[in-house]
């Protein structure tokens, strides 16, 4: 929140600055006799300046206000139920693990914890069930609905399972659709609004996470067609691009595991083909595959961008937190030919490399080594918001080169 404070002023001290030099610069045009360029200046800047006062207006939130987000047991959910929590709304936040770490700290921050699997219609119908008693209860108006909860499983299309695949559709669209779907009655009767993460996925698909990609590319589609159909019962519908935080979650928690599988349901031919490629590549991933305690994430500009998608008067279609380099690299991916554009998305991937040349020399060696692959049990208990409580096995890490970790961690392109 200080560091919000100290932006908000430098930002301020920088308007102040630059809007009285631009009038001392316009008077000097008007008395040198350029006055028709002084009028269109001034005319286009305060057109400019409405338009920016315009999008910038906001409704301000207080108790009565309820702001229901789905998959808060860790990473973004958890951190914006926190946040909205700050602006002093009542956030009802849905969780898979009840019981869990999140949960708890949740719940001692004075938030409601509502249990909820978007996969289960049992589930969805009893959380809008609890949701809505809750705020007939306290005499509470819905605010927002944020539709969070999703999954990410890395891969190369061909080796991921089947229930790899249908796991991450019925989550991250299907799932949203549900609860969409069960909280529209308060949507429309309080006429709040419905804020939908998606991802840079969605408009540039990356290799590894096609699955995912084309999950969020439908969600994305769905929440534009949504936008219009309800705009006229007075309802908003937004997106919100949250950019990378895969450090700060666990969305990657279970990857390895993911792996195991993956390897444990690979055909001779496949395991043949791929050789030693799917070891380096999953190793490359499996240090990240582990649990972190819930944390609030520390991005300033994350909540910033997050206020104007639930708060602005007229909000805009689509909400991005990206640091310039993502900015850049999206302006490269849609002007530039598509041989170049793929070159330079496995550039922006940073992901193991295939070499025809190394997989057929360590082919023998590596058929063994995915038949070992085998998960084991684990202490921890999960905190993925999308992964039902019934999973709780994790495969053995890997470790990871140091210098290909650091290389990862450094990029911090993973997708979100």
């Amino acid at each position: 929140m200080k560091a919000l404070q100290i932006w908000s002023r430098k930002l301020y001290l920088k308007s102040l600055t630059l809007g009285l030099g631009s009038t001392a610069g316009l008077f000097c045009l008007y008395e040198s006799g350029h006055r028709l360029v002084a009028t269109t200046i001034t005319v286009l800047g305060l057109g400019t300046a409405y338009l920016r006062w315009r999008n910038a207006t906001r409704l301000p939130i207080h108790s009565k206000h309820a702001v229901i987000v789905t998959g808060c047991d860790s990473g973004l959910g958890y951190s914006l139920a926190l946040h909205c929590r700050a602006l002093d709304a009542t956030v009802i936040a849905g969780v898979l693990q009840p019981d869990g770490l999140g949960a708890r700290d949740l719940t001692r921050n004075g938030i409601n914890v509502i249990p909820l699997d978007i996969t289960r219609s049992e589930s969805i119908a009893q959380f809008g069930t609890e949701a809505r008693e809750l705020m007939a209860q306290e005499k509470l108006d819905l605010r927002a609905l944020v539709n969070n909860a999703g999954m990410m499983i890395f891969g190369e299309f061909e080796w991921q399972t089947e229930e790899q695949m249908r796991r991450q559709v019925e989550v991250n669209l299907l799932g949203t659709m549900g609860i969409t779907k069960e909280l529209m009655p308060d949507v429309r009767s309080t006429r709040s609004r419905i804020i939908v993460v998606t991802s840079h996925c969605s408009s540039q698909p990356l290799p590894g996470v096609a699955t995912y990609a084309a999950t969020k590319a439908a969600l994305s589609a769905w929440t534009t067609a949504l936008r219009i159909e309800v705009s006229k019962y007075g309802v908003e519908v937004v997106c919100f691009v949250p950019g990378s935080f895969t450090k700060d979650s666990n969305l990657l928690s279970r990857q390895s595991k993911y792996f195991a599988d993956m390897a444990n349901a690979m055909k001779p031919e496949a395991r043949s083909f791929y050789g030693s490629y799917f070891t380096r590549y999953s190793r490359y991933l499996s240090e990240m595959s582990r649990e972190i305690a819930p944390h609030k994430i520390e991005d300033p500009l994350l909540y910033q961008t997050f206020d104007g998608a639930l708060m602005d008067v007229y909000p805009r279609s689509v909400y991005k937190c990206e640091p310039w380099r993502y900015t850049f690299y999206h302006l490269l991916f849609s002007t530039t030919p598509t041989f170049v554009r793929d070159r330079l998305v496995e550039k922006f991937v940073s992901m193991p490399r295939w070499n025809s040349s190394m997989e057929e020399a360590e082919e023998s060696a590596m058929v063994p080594e995915l038949e070992n692959v085998k998960p084991y049990q684990s202490d921890l208990m999960p905190n993925d918001e999308t992964v039902p409580s019934s999973v709780k096995s994790i495969p053995e890490d890997v470790s990871t080169q140091k210098s290909d970790l650091n290389n990862l961690t450094k990029g911090n392109n993973l997708p979100r």
